[in-house]
């Protein structure tokens, strides 16, 4: 489990707001779109789950699961690899197939580069939808 110690800035609904000090862990942080970074400061304003009913001032800990960043991790780092990768192997299986007049590494270069483009829009397609799931967003789990 990934902790971090914030203030609560904002109220909204069953969500808090809070400002924390970005760290190390944020480069590889699932909820990373769920923060919003202050310009030209080390701090951070992540949206979480409140679930202890922390109130405006109080500081608390917020939370994020292991395995969902082992998971977010796996996703962001295979995934454009994989794509890139189907995009070369399927560019190779066109020119075979087909007898295309073309050269077949120009046609997998391009067929490569668009699968990995292709997967990072499914990539940020697919983490919109995990926003929504209650295990995928920070919590906050108590207040100091």
């Amino acid at each position: 489990m990934i902790e971090e110690q914030g203030v609560v800035i904002d109220i909204k609904g069953n969500r808090a707001f809070v400002k924390t000090e970005k760290g190390t862990s944020c480069e590889s942080c699932v909820a990373r779109e769920t923060c919003h970074g202050t310009i030209g400061t080390n701090e951070v304003i992540i949206e979480a789950d409140n679930t202890v009913n922390a109130k405006f001032g109080d500081r608390v800990v917020i939370m994020v699961g292991t395995a969902t960043l082992l998971k977010a991790s796996f996703i962001l780092y295979l995934g454009p690899i994989a794509g890139l990768i189907l995009g070369v192997v399927i560019g190779q299986i066109l020119v075979k197939q087909f007898t295309i007049s073309i050269n077949p590494d120009l046609l997998s270069g391009i067929m490569g580069a668009l699968f990995l483009i292709i997967t990072f829009f499914g990539i940020r397609l697919y983490g919109k939808s995990l926003e929504k799931k209650e295990g995928f967003r920070p919590v906050v789990v108590r207040v100091v």
